[in-house]
């Protein structure tokens, strides 16, 4: 593709390629399930012996204003409730995959995509916001379930897994379930939970660390998705706790009956400037990291604000890139194999965009097959200029020589 499209029209040079398009996309030989495969086994293979950041978020996909176009419906359905109407889409809930030292993209390792049946609407109070049912059958479970299985299969040659989550992931069970000898989770508070401190009292998390001094100053920046873009100063507590289990809370499997111990960071704006409707930056972040120093929660803040990349992410399959909402295709399922099509493409974006100034350890090999460093091998010739300076600088092997390109 010479520009990033959804458009099958746009992608394809001749009606023959575009009429394969569609049969391709159309076929049930080429099941969601095995364009999800193969978007694991791009991120298994890269994994192995590093220090991963998983990032786990939630989106949703609206194709509405494609309704009168649609011939088959599959795979779509309700996507919430917007002024007494449900949108029609789907939603989707990837784990996107970084090196923690070098914060190089390396693939998606779990995905999940559902939508909101009719039963499940009218059944929201009882099935969404209760504790009368067990997380397995609840929509939340999207936050452990894919979790568990990447982490035994797509991450298992992986030296360290910190999942990070933001408020929606904040779920007893995943502290509980998810952690282990090479994982850990990073999940900015939603509840102001029951703790045991230290001294082994019982108090509000809120309230423990309101008590706690300050241990050091930080900054902090701010991208500006939906706060001004600016570089905060923060001061930032943290403290040793143990999270308590709800009494009246339904559940299948403790692993820590007792409670879960974590350290709980406290990341408060100091100075504000008065942005209108803005109130200061405050985080308070729960991790199951074993936190000695203010080394180890600087690297912990440092994890978290690079949650704006997932944020990039869906930003590059949505209108700021691939634009799949704008979609031409007239199936459901179509649609969404699509999108796990572009997933793919938009990870090799994100790739090419880290390797550009030729520092990253991604060869070109990891991201591109055979077939395709031929092509490229091919358009790099024609790209190339007279002169040693309007020529590829970099070696053929590095991802940065295919970023040139």
């Amino acid at each position: 593709m010479t520009s990033r499209s959804c458009s099958i029209h746009k992608s394809c040079t001749n009606a023959s390629s575009r009429k394969g398009a569609y049969r391709f996309l159309s076929n049930d030989k080429v099941s969601e399930d095995l364009l999800i495969k193969d978007l694991y086994e791009q991120c298994e293979n890269l994994v192995d012996n590093k220090r991963l950041i998983a990032f786990c978020d939630t989106s949703s996909f609206n194709f509405t204003r494609h309704k009168g176009r649609l011939t088959d419906f599959s795979g779509l359905g309700s996507i919430g409730n917007v002024n007494g109407t449900h949108p029609l889409g789907f939603y989707m809930h990837p784990i996107l995959v970084h090196e923690q030292h070098s914060g190089i993209p390396l693939g998606i390792c779990g995905l999940k995509l559902w939508t909101r049946q009719e039963q499940a609407k009218r059944d929201k109070s009882k099935r969404y916001e209760t504790k009368d049912i067990f997380i397995e059958e609840k929509e939340s479970y999207k936050w452990i379930g894919p979790c568990l299985s990447s982490k035994n299969k797509s991450l298992s040659k992986a030296q360290h897994i910190t999942f990070v989550m933001d408020r929606e992931g904040d779920i007893m069970e995943v502290y509980d379930r998810l952690p282990d000898e090479r994982t850990d989770v990073l999940v900015r508070a939603k509840s102001n939970r029951w703790v045991l401190t230290e001294s082994g009292e019982k108090e509000k998390l809120n309230d423990y660390l309101f008590k706690q001094e300050s241990c050091f100053d930080d900054h902090i920046e701010i991208k500006g998705n939906k706060r001004k873009k600016r570089i905060a100063e923060v001061e930032v507590k943290f403290v040793k706790c143990t999270l308590r289990w709800h009494d009246r809370q339904k559940v299948r499997l403790k692993n820590n009956p007792d409670g879960v111990k974590i350290t709980a960071i406290e990341v408060k704006e100091i100075s504000h400037k008065g942005y209108e409707g803005e109130p200061p930056l405050l985080w308070r972040l729960i991790t199951t990291s074993n936190i000695e120093t203010a080394d180890q929660v600087k690297e912990q803040i440092r994890i978290y604000e690079q949650r704006w990349r997932v944020e990039e992410f869906f930003k590059l399959l949505k209108s700021d890139g691939f634009d799949i909402e704008s979609t031409e295709l007239e199936s459901g399922k179509s649609i969404r194999k699509l999108t796990i099509i572009i997933m793919k493409a938009s990870i090799k974006i994100q790739q090419l965009k880290a390797a550009r100034e030729g520092t990253t350890e991604l060869m070109v090999s990891d991201v591109f097959n055979k077939e395709e460093v031929e092509c490229l091998v091919l358009i790099n010739d024609e790209v190339n200029g007279a002169t040693t300076k309007q020529q590829n600088p970099h070696d053929p092997q590095n991802l940065a020589w295919a970023t040139w390109i």
